[in-house]
């Protein structure tokens, strides 16, 4: 028996895909795993072959994003692969504010979100060159973004697992080890 790579919808929502665990901490959603993706995961580092978040990025508050980023990080094998899409908040502005196609409404949705449940806003404003800049910060690489096929106002990012990101104690200690230090008498 082959066992099949692990794969995760995170925030899922309504949208299951088959072959993915969909995970959601909206047990109306009816997901396959309840679980705030807030908190750790119940699954080992590494083992991961692909995360997606299709529109979820977005209702998480920025504060959060790199308690988030780390798990996944975490999850991912090296070289997995994490897919998210969000809508591109400039983009919807000037869609709202042009009445682009006559739907003022829906650029209004675009931009707060649909605000049908608790969770159902938009906290967050998503701006790709700003994310792809923390993306790498935490770990991420072969990035690519890409406007998605019939909704050119919303953003498509894939990228892989890369190297660990460096944290502050880390590049102190480099620091450290790199100067040579004399001893002094006083």
């Amino acid at each position: 028996m082959v066992k099949k790579p692990l794969k995760l919808n995170l925030g899922c929502g309504s949208n299951k895909l088959p072959d993915y665990v969909n995970i959601d901490g909206e047990a109306t959603c009816k997901p396959d795993v309840l679980h705030n993706i807030l908190e750790k995961f119940p699954y080992k580092a590494g083992t991961v072959e692909e995360i997606v978040m299709f529109h979820c990025i977005e209702h998480i508050h920025r504060s959060l994003h790199q308690k988030l980023f780390t798990e996944i990080w975490r999850l991912l094998r090296p070289g997995g692969r994490l897919i998210i899409s969000y809508p591109e908040f400039l983009k919807a502005v000037e869609n709202w504010k042009t009445n682009y196609k006559g739907k003022k409404d829906f650029w209004e949705n675009v931009i707060y979100g649909r605000q049908l449940y608790p969770g159902d806003a938009h906290v967050t404003i998503m701006h790709t060159p700003d994310f792809v800049k923390k993306l790498k910060s935490w770990g991420f690489g072969g990035i690519r973004a890409v406007p998605e096929k019939d909704e050119k106002f919303n953003t498509i990012v894939s990228c892989v697992k890369a190297a660990a990101p460096i944290g502050y104690e880390d590049l102190i200690r480099k620091d450290m080890v790199s100067h040579k230090f004399k001893r002094v008498t006083i």
